[in-house]
């Protein structure tokens, strides 16, 4: 399981550059970009538990973050709050 952890962990690390070479690239997406960070940062650290139950916890509450996320930009999107 260490190795698992750990390519998650350099995967992380990995699209955290991608999303800082975004913001370098083009600063309209620093918001998007420090969600996206945000949101690996919290997944690669609960790789890194060994509480099993609240890391299933933490797994789930973050899925739906995720999922009602997605919504939440559908919805938008479909309304033309976002163009």
């Amino acid at each position: 399981m260490s190795a698992l952890r750990l390519l998650i962990t350099a995967g992380a690390v990995f699209y955290v550059m991608v999303f800082l070479v975004q913001i370098a690239q083009n600063g309209s997406v620093t918001g998007q970009a420090l969600a996206g960070v945000i949101l690996l940062a919290v997944a690669a650290t609960l790789t890194w538990m060994h509480d099993e139950l609240a890391l299933k916890r933490y797994e789930t509450a973050l899925l739906w973050v995720m999922v009602l996320g997605f919504l939440a930009y559908a919805v938008a999107n479909a309304s033309g709050v976002l163009a």
